[in-house]
């Protein structure tokens, strides 16, 4: 299937805009298959969209890993944490789909406000 076929990228691509315009900080939004295959990106400041979905379905991947090695339930959101931002990564389940959602923000950004709004975006996803 071409990945512009996939029946996230629309929603997706929705989805990662509306990220983007409703976080205070946000600088890319990007949403991908759970095998690192991006689906749609919005951003402010270019970068290598291909390289960012690799690296968020490893992160969610690893995410995953370790909450069912320690029995925590289902992973939700996982945090990279840097001296010039945040890499904020929410692993989705949409139909037969996973998805990973991340954003990159400033350090300014609120990292209360960006769960949040990748929640809404969570619900987003799933009515699509």
């Amino acid at each position: 299937m071409n990945l512009r076929d996939h029946p996230y990228s629309a929603p997706g691509a929705r989805a990662a805009q509306d990220l983007l315009d409703g976080i205070d900080g946000a600088r890319t939004v990007l949403v991908a298959t759970i095998d690192g295959f991006s689906l749609a990106v919005a951003q402010r400041q270019p970068l290598d969209a291909d390289r960012l979905a690799a690296l968020i379905s490893s992160i969610g991947a690893l995410g995953a890993a370790a909450s069912r090695e320690t029995d925590i339930g289902t992973p939700r959101c996982l945090v990279v944490e840097s001296t010039q931002g945040r890499l904020v990564v929410r692993c989705v389940k949409a139909g037969m789909h996973e998805l990973v959602v991340g954003v990159l923000t400033d350090t300014q950004a609120l990292l209360g406000m960006v769960w949040a709004a990748l929640a809404q975006c969570e619900k987003a996803l799933l009515r699509a």
